[in-house]
């Protein structure tokens, strides 16, 4: 029997989340998008939970992003439909009423870098790595760009996005990316703790607190989601992502070859 893409974990007030496809690195296909939205919306109405954690399974990734398999697969028509349900995924993060803690066990790619970004705290073990890979796939960085510059100002975003260039836990921390790193083994308590730490508050003063940073945050990422939409259909249209993807994929099954 197939398991679940998205595990869900509730312990009194915290709701954990793990992203479960091992086997794809925990990449985003459009089942496991809209799983993550539903669970935020689904927890946004229970007044018993206070926190969500987010993680993926195993120590390789948190996620390695959107499927390649799935997007490198794109018909040129099926770019809006494609990116409405990355809208919805962004919106459910942008309108959650809980605090978010991004708990990152590996690489955080592209649409995982995105993910982790719109959590509100992120601890991170010092095996992650973190890069906005669009670059690379054929793909304009439009929300990934705005989160950038949001936690890093414009400079840092800019080159980040650009080069496609890989952070790893220290310099992420460095810059202010993470608020804390520790070990691979003590990742889990360690979002557990924080989890923990936020459920002890007065859950109104949290709610309102969190509602104020996302009512501040909604307007220009709601731009960024529908610039996104027209820039990402318009690369879809183009076919230069599937090429792109494609020739990623085979480059990746080589190396696979030749390691084993």
């Amino acid at each position: 029997m197939e398991q679940a893409s998205l595990l869900s974990e509730r312990r009194g007030p915290i709701l954990s989340l793990t992203l479960n496809r091992p086997h794809r690195l925990n990449a985003l296909d459009h089942e496991l998008r809209q799983s993550i939205a539903d669970a935020i919306e689904s927890a946004n109405g229970d007044p018993e939970i206070r926190v969500l954690t987010f993680t993926g399974t195993g120590t390789h990734a948190f996620s390695a992003g959107q499927d390649l398999h799935e997007s490198g697969a794109l018909k040129p028509a099926d770019g809006p439909v494609w990116m409405a349900g990355w809208v919805r995924y962004f919106s459910a993060f942008a309108r959650a009423t809980k605090p978010l803690i991004m708990a990152v066990n590996g690489v955080a790619a592209g649409g995982g870098l995105e993910t982790a970004l719109l959590g509100d705290l992120r601890i991170a073990s010092r095996n992650a790595r973190f890069l906005m890979a669009e670059a690379d796939i054929g793909l304009p960085a439009i929300v990934g760009q705005h989160l950038l510059k949001i936690h890093l100002g414009l400079s840092r975003a800019t080159e980040l996005v650009l080069t496609a260039r890989t952070l790893n836990a220290g310099e992420a921390l460095e810059i202010g990316l993470l608020h804390r790193v520790v070990d691979e083994s003590d990742l889990p308590e360690a979002a557990a703790e924080m989890a923990r730490l936020l459920a002890e508050k007065p859950p109104l003063a949290m709610q309102l607190t969190v509602g104020r940073f996302r009512e501040v945050l909604l307007p220009a990422l709601a731009d960024a989601e529908q610039a996104s939409a027209r820039y990402q259909s318009e690369a879809v249209a183009s076919g230069e992502p599937q090429q792109a993807m494609q020739a990623f994929l085979a480059r990746r099954q080589r190396r696979q070859s030749v390691d084993a």
